[in-house]
């Protein structure tokens, strides 16, 4: 593997111009994806840049992207600490590279070519970190408080449900302009009325993957052993409640765990509050 002649394919994606800029990180730093044998594509999340040649500050989600090998992995070259501003040298992500439909933030890659400084101080960039910082909660006398996670842009509680915890995410988006509330109202249609809501997202689930079940359960027992069998039924009975993530339009994501029924993937049903659940799968 030559490590230069894979850089410079893997920074064929952006532009020629190398620019200079203050950059706050943001809490997701370090994490790296597999970009072949033996290489790996960190990345630092960025809450914000001030473009250095014309003084701009750029107040938007961003992403810093390099390449490393597998010896790099001891602090990924750069050694970057979350919510920190560094002065960095970087070259922007070609528009073209980005897919269709992406969010902004992936218009807003760099990739890292030098650390020039580290912990430095603007007020630009330390008023956006205080700003992150600040505790934004979205109370409700019936589901109790949802506290904002900015990274994933939803608020995010745990409620009861039934005898068990269940965690709820509602989506929001300030640049579309939808609001948490929405998705709360369409949230509490369901906890309302959750034990219906529950039988119906056990009972769609296990029309749709109860076969796969015993399938699954035959594949993991010798031949000599008799794998259990899995009705409808059993299936609907076993699966528990753990997450819903709801958004403005009142489209849901509800995750049910799967009772080692498909060996710990977790089970999830699609749907919409005022319309039909459309499919059901195992992910993980």
């Amino acid at each position: 593997m030559n490590f230069e002649k894979e850089k410079r394919k893997y920074e064929k994606r952006y532009e020629e111009e190398v620019r200079e800029l203050l950059v706050l990180t943001g809490e997701y730093v370090g994490g790296a994806g597999s970009a072949g044998d033996g290489l790996w594509s960190p990345s630092a999340d960025i809450l914000g840049y001030v473009d250095l040649k014309s003084g701009e500050t750029v107040e938007t989600d961003g992403i810093l992207n390099w390449l490393a090998r597998e010896e790099d992995k001891d602090g990924w070259i750069y050694c970057l600490e979350d919510l920190t501003i560094y002065r960095i040298t970087c070259r922007k992500i070609k528009p073209e590279e980005v897919i269709k439909n992406a969010p902004e933030r992936f218009f807003h890659q760099f990739l890292l070519t030098k650390v020039v400084e580290r912990n430095v101080s603007n007020p630009n960039l330390s008023a956006l970190l205080e700003k992150y910082k600040e505790v934004v909660t979205l109370k409700d006398e019936e589901c109790g408080t949802f506290t904002l996670d900015r990274h994933f842009n939803w608020f995010e509680s745990t409620v009861a449900w039934l005898g068990r915890e269940c965690l709820v995410t509602l989506e929001c988006d300030e640049e579309k302009g939808t609001a948490a509330e929405q998705a709360l109202a369409h949230f509490k249609k369901i906890y309302k009325n959750r034990r219906d809501w529950d039988e119906r997202f056990r009972r769609f689930a296990a029309e749709k993957l109860a076969e796969d079940a015993s399938e699954w359960q035959e594949d993991g027992y010798d031949e000599e052993e008799e794998a259990p069998v899995i009705t409808e039924e059993v299936f609907a009975e076993r699966i528990g409640i753990s997450e819903i993530n709801i958004d403005a339009e009142g489209n849901y994501e509800v995750y049910y765990n799967d009772d080692d029924m498909f060996y710990g993937h977790v089970i999830i049903i699609d749907g919409s509050v005022d319309g039909e659940m459309d499919d059901a799968y195992i992910a993980g």
